[in-house]
């Protein structure tokens, strides 16, 4: 007993020991603004909350300030314009569906993929796709380079035991820190900057401190530049993407970020303030076909299953808001899941849990999704059969 009490000891000071993340300050990685956005269970927000959600004024602005035709009479309004929206969530190593599914469709001779998106929205894996879905098909290959068959060791690097005695977080994500940085070159930085004047790049955080979701600008601090902009581009990526427990927390301007998933596994609600007609392309990383499981009866596997959970739960919600919302506003709205697809046996660790990031199976989910880009026709989702997916994917769990 007095052994296990000594081994006890630096995890009961773990909460005491951690140290701090250095603070980054970025004045320009902005917070997008949304005045009287509803939020969880139809909840106007106050004033104060109202610039720490959504994709907001900054986006109204850009896709206002555009005068009318030269040819258009001042009393005549201007016509609305029309703007295409990928919207990219959240689901870990599913990412590598929308990736394969992008390259697929760049190359699709029939109906290939949209010169450019107006607007880009993005959380946690999806975070990490948006500056190359932003920047255009001529960036598919580093969506190949990062998602097809990437394992752990290139995401993150598991603790020792030592280690998590003063550690924030259960991994150390430096592995994909360098990934991000190492595909953030010049002529990348230079496309996301030149675009910022009429299109917007956004990814989700959640706050710490305030509690709250917000959608960090990049498009701004790539316009804006500076010694540090690269850094703090950088840092929303990972912010975006930091797994409560899994990944550390990232501080930028005095607070803490997490997973935006935490709050919202995609977002798009903020349109609505813009004067726009969106054609809104949905990339659901996630098969909606939840397994059973049988976990094993210990704190790592059962606390990994109900966070599963949880984070499948989120995910559904979200996505059946913005279907709505979209509906709501008259919006066209389409989308394609990941597939429902069991990895290999080299996928499952030693305590039979499944890995994170799997080779094989991003492998597999990469070339899935290049399959379904590259087909004529595409098979997309209307806004009716995406929300009969989610609801049928619920209804077959409570059935069954």
């Amino acid at each position: 007993m007095r052994k296990l009490s000594v081994l006890l000891v630096p995890f009961a000071l773990a909460a005491c020991s951690a140290t701090e993340p250095e603070n980054l300050m970025c004045p320009a990685l902005e917070v997008a603004s949304n005045e009287g956005v509803e939020v969880s269970q139809g909840r106007v927000m106050t004033p104060e909350e109202a610039q720490i959600f959504g994709m907001g004024a900054m986006f109204s602005q850009r896709a206002d300030v555009a005068p009318a035709p030269a040819d258009v009479p001042r009393r005549v309004a201007p016509p609305i314009p029309k703007i295409k929206v990928a919207v990219l969530s959240a689901g870990g190593q599913f990412g590598a569906f929308t990736a394969g599914f992008m390259t697929g469709w760049s190359q699709n001779p029939v109906t290939p993929r949209p010169q450019e998106f107006e607007v880009v929205t993005g959380v946690s894996t999806g975070a990490l796709l948006a500056p190359y879905v932003f920047a255009g098909s001529d960036y598919d290959v580093n969506l190949e380079a990062i998602y097809n068959g990437v394992g752990e060791a290139s995401v993150f690097r598991r603790r020792s035991t030592l280690e998590l005695a003063s550690a924030p977080s259960l991994w150390d994500a430096s592995p994909l820190r360098k990934q991000i940085t190492d595909n953030l070159d010049k002529e990348l930085w230079d496309r996301i900057a030149a675009a910022s004047d009429d299109r917007t790049l956004l990814v989700g955080a959640v706050n710490l401190n305030s509690g709250f979701f917000e959608a960090f600008d990049l498009t701004s601090i790539a316009a804006k530049g500076g010694a540090g902009a690269p850094d703090c581009f950088t840092e929303g990526l990972m912010a975006s993407a930091a797994i409560p427990v899994a990944f550390a927390p990232r501080k930028i301007n005095g607070n803490l970020y997490i997973d935006g998933a935490a709050r919202q596994g995609l977002f798009l609600r903020g349109l609505a303030r813009a004067r726009v007609q969106p054609e809104i392309y949905v990339f659901l990383n996630n098969p909606a076909a939840f397994p059973e499981g049988d976990p094993t009866y210990g704190l790592p596997p059962l606390a990994g299953r109900a966070t599963q959970i949880l984070s499948d739960e989120l995910l559904r919600s979200s996505a059946e808001d913005a279907v709505r919302f979209a509906m709501s506003q008259g919006w066209d709205i389409k989308g394609v899941f990941a597939p429902d697809i069991e990895p290999g046996p080299d996928c499952i660790n030693r305590g039979g849990q499944k890995a994170s990031f799997c080779k094989s199976f991003t492998a597999a989910l990469f070339k899935d999704g290049w399959t379904k880009g590259n087909a004529n026709p595409i098979p997309w989702l209307d806004a009716d059969e995406l929300l009969e997916r989610l609801g049928d994917s619920r209804h077959n769990q409570r059935t069954q």
